[in-house]
C-alpha cells in the first residue's frame, strides 16, 4: 500500500521523519477527500481537479502509488469537465482510503 523503499530513499532512512510524513498524510487526507466528495456532488469540475491534484501529490509524496492513481483519474475528470465516471472513481478512492488509513494507523501504533 505504501512504497517504503521510496519513503526510505527520500527520508534517508530516518524512521522518525517517515512517521511524521505519514502522520501528516493521515491528518490532511480526510479534508481533501471531503473537498473531492463535495466537488463531485456539486458537479464542480474545477474544484474536483484542484482537490484531486493536491491529493495525488500528497499520495505520491508518501509512496501511496495506487491511491495516487485513483486521485489522478479524478483530477483528469475535473480538468476535462467529464464527470461521468467521477462518482465511481470517488467510491474507489474512499474504499481504498479506508484500507490505507487502517493500515497506516496500525503501523503507527
Amino acid at each position: 500500500m505504501i512504497n517504503y523503499d521510496y519513503l526510505n530513499e527520500i527520508a534517508g532512512g530516518d524512521e522518525e521523519f517517515i512517521a511524521e510524513i505519514l502522520s501528516d498524510f493521515l491528518a490532511q487526507t480526510p479534508e481533501l477527500l471531503t473537498q473531492i466528495e463535495t466537488a463531485v456532488a456539486n458537479a464542480d469540475a474545477g474544484a474536483l481537479g484542484a482537490a484531486a491534484h493536491s491529493l495525488k501529490g500528497s499520495a505520491r509524496s508518501v509512496g501511496a502509488d495506487e491511491f495516487a492513481t485513483i486521485a489522478y483519474e479524478l483530477e483528469q475528470a475535473g480538468k476535462s469537465g467529464d464527470l461521468n465516471h467521477a462518482p465511481d472513481a470517488l467510491q474507489r478512492l474512499k474504499t481504498y482510503w479506508d484500507t490505507l488509513a487502517d493500515y497506516l494507523q496500525q503501523r503507527a501504533a
